[in-house]
C-alpha cells in the first residue's frame, strides 16, 4: 500500500511560521510523507526560505499550491497584485494586448517560481452566469464560456511554458450558483453545458490539474464527491489525464457529509485538498481502505497522477520588466466606461462620496486628488458633481460582495435628482440599479491600485478605457 499521506495537501499557514511548535507540525507532516501544502499569508523572504528548508528534508518533491489568481501579493507580503481576472479580460484584448499581458502575467510566474510555488490555482474557469454569485464574480473572466476558454488557454499555456503547472476550477462549474460553498452547498441552477466548454478547452491546452467543486451538478451530491462527475464526466468522458484536486476541504459545503475524505477519493479524486485536519483525514482515508471501499487500484492511479504532477519540469528564463509601472498601466487599462454623458468630465467641481468596503487609506487618495471625499452618509446637494463610489469585495465567506439596501436607496435618490457619476470598484452587478446615471465606470478591483489608476484614466479625461466582459441586465428599464 502506498503512503496514504501523500494523497494529502495541507494548509501552510505562513503568519506562523515563526512558532516552533508549528514548525515542528508541519515538518512532521513532511517526514511522513505529505504531498504537499496550500500556503496562506506570510512574509515573502521568510516563506521562500522556509519552503525552501521543506524541500531540503522532504523525500520527494512537496506539491506548494497557493490562490495567486491576483498575483502572489495576494496570499503573501511583498508580492506583486495583478487585476482580477475580469479586470484582465476587461483590460487585455488577447489579439491586440497578448504581449503586454504575457508580460504582466511573467511577474506573477517569476514570484511564484522564486518563492516556492509549483502549482499555481489558476485560472479560474468559473463561468459568471449568475449576477448574484457571491463567490466567483470578479475572480472569472466573463459570462461568456468562448471568452472564459480563450483566456483560460492563454495563463495555462504560458504558466506551464516556464514550468509552473496550473490548475482549472471549480469544475464544474462555480459561476452558475448563488450560494458561497465556504459557507453551504450551493446548486448549479444553469445548463452545465455552458460551464463544461472551458474546462474542455482547458484539458485540450494540457492543464496540469482540474479542481472540483463542492457544488451539487447532476446526481444530488456535492460534484467533490460524486463518482458521476469526477470518474465518469472528468476522466473517461472529457478524458482528464492530469491531477485532480478537491476544493478545500475545510469548506462548510460539506458539513453534512460523513468521511467526505474518503468519499472524494472513491469517486475520483486524487488529491484531498485543506483538510481541517490533516490526520483525521488521514484516519479517515486509512479506515475506508482497510474496509475495502478504497482499493489499491484506486489508490495507485491517484499516486501515478500526483507523481506526475510533482514531476519537475524544464524552466525557461523569464525576462521581463519587473517593475510597479507595468503593473499600474494594467490596472488603468481595466477602467470600463459604460457610459459618459458629462462633456469634458474633469474639468467640472466633483465632490466624491464613498460607500461600501473602502479604507482610510483610500479616502485620503480621493481627498488629495478632489480637494475632498466624503462618506455617502454624509451627501449634501451643491453646485458640484457627486462622484459616487462603491466598494465591494469578493472573498471566502464573505458579506462585501454586494451594497447594503440603504446604501443603494440613497445612490437612487442622488442620481434621479442630479447629473452624477457612479464608480463601482469591485462586484460591476451593483451597478444594475443605477443605469439613469450620466456616468457609469466599472473597475473590477477594490483597492487603492484600482483607485489610483481611475484617477489616472479620469485625469486623462476617459481616452482609453475597458470593455465590460460581462452583460448587465439594468434593473430601472
Amino acid at each position: 500500500m502506498e503512503n496514504l499521506m501523500n494523497l494529502i495537501i495541507a494548509r501552510l499557514d505562513g503568519e506562523k511560521i515563526n512558532d516552533s511548535l508549528y514548525t515542528h507540525y508541519i515538518e512532521k507532516l513532511v517526514k511522513e510523507g505529505i504531498a504537499g501544502f496550500i500556503v496562506f499569508g506570510g512574509d515573502y523572504d521568510e516563506i521562500k526560505n522556509f519552503i525552501d528548508y521543506l524541500q531540503s528534508i522532504a523525500s520527494e518533491p512537496l506539491i506548494i499550491a497557493s490562490d495567486i489568481e491576483r498575483g502572489v501579493g495576494q496570499q503573501i507580503k511583498g508580492g506583486s497584485l495583478i487585476p482580477s481576472q475580469m479586470g484582465i479580460a476587461a483590460g487585455f484584448d488577447l489579439k491586440e494586448n497578448r504581449q503586454e499581458l504575457e508580460s504582466l502575467y511573467s511577474i506573477v510566474i517569476k514570484e511564484a517560481l522564486d518563492v516556492g510555488i509549483n502549482l499555481a490555482l489558476i485560472p479560474v474557469l468559473d463561468v459568471n452566469r449568475e449576477p448574484k454569485n457571491p463567490i466567483i464574480c470578479t475572480r472569472a473572466f466573463s459570462d461568456n464560456p468562448e471568452i472564459v476558454s480563450e483566456y483560460g488557454k492563454f495563463v495555462i499555456k504560458l504558466f506551464e511554458s516556464y514550468g509552473l503547472s496550473t490548475c482549472g476550477k471549480h469544475f464544474p462549474g462555480h459561476g452558475g450558483t448563488q450560494i458561497d460553498s465556504h459557507l453551504e452547498l450551493p446548486y448549479l441552477i444553469y445548463e452545465i453545458e455552458i460551464h463544461l466548454k472551458p474546462f474542455k478547452e482547458a484539458i485540450k491546452a494540457k492543464v496540469s490539474s482540474i479542481m472540483v467543486g463542492h457544488i451539487v451538478a447532476d446526481d444530488m451530491k456535492p460534484a467533490s464527491l460524486s463518482e458521476n462527475v469526477i470518474n465518469k464526466l472528468l476522466k473517461q468522458n472529457m478524458c482528464f489525464n492530469g491531477a485532480v484536486l478537491t476544493d478545500a476541504m475545510n469548506m462548510r459545503a460539506l458539513i453534512d457529509y460523513e468521511n467526505p475524505h474518503a468519499l472524494a477519493l472513491i469517486a475520483g479524486a486524487d488529491i484531498i485538498l485543506h483538510p481541517e485536519q490533516p490526520y483525521t483525514a488521514l484516519e479517515e482515508i486509512k479506515k475506508a481502505y482497510m474496509q475495502g471501499l478504497i482499493s489499491d487500484r484506486r489508490i495507485k492511479e491517484a499516486y501515478r497522477r500526483i507523481k506526475r504532477l510533482k514531476k519537475l519540469k524544464t524552466k525557461k528564463t523569464i525576462i521581463n520588466n519587473e517593475d510597479i509601472s507595468l503593473i499600474h498601466k494594467a490596472f488603468k487599462k481595466t477602467v470600463t466606461v459604460i457610459k459618459n454623458e458629462i462633456n469634458d468630465l474633469n474639468s467640472k467641481k466633483i465632490v466624491p462620496y464613498l460607500t461600501g468596503v473602502y479604507t482610510e487609506e483610500i479616502k485620503k487618495v480621493f481627498q488629495n486628488y478632489f480637494g475632498s471625499a466624503y462618506d455617502l452618509q454624509d451627501y449634501r446637494k451643491s453646485n458640484a458633481i457627486p462622484l459616487i463610489a462603491a466598494f465591494t469585495n469578493i472573498k471566502a465567506a464573505g458579506k462585501e460582495y454586494v451594497l447594503k439596501s440603504q446604501q443603494n436607496m440613497i445612490i437612487k435618490e442622488i442620481i434621479s435628482n442630479t447629473d452624477a457619476i457612479v464608480v463601482s470598484f469591485g462586484n460591476p452587478y451593483v451597478l444594475r440599479p443605477f443605469k439613469k446615471a450620466k456616468a457609469i465606470i466599472s473597475l473590477y478591483d477594490s483597492h487603492e491600485h484600482a483607485v489610483l489608476a481611475f484617477l489616472d484614466v479620469f485625469n486623462e479625461g476617459f481616452k482609453n478605457t475597458g470593455r465590460l466582459p460581462i452583460k448587465i441586465e439594468w434593473l430601472d428599464d
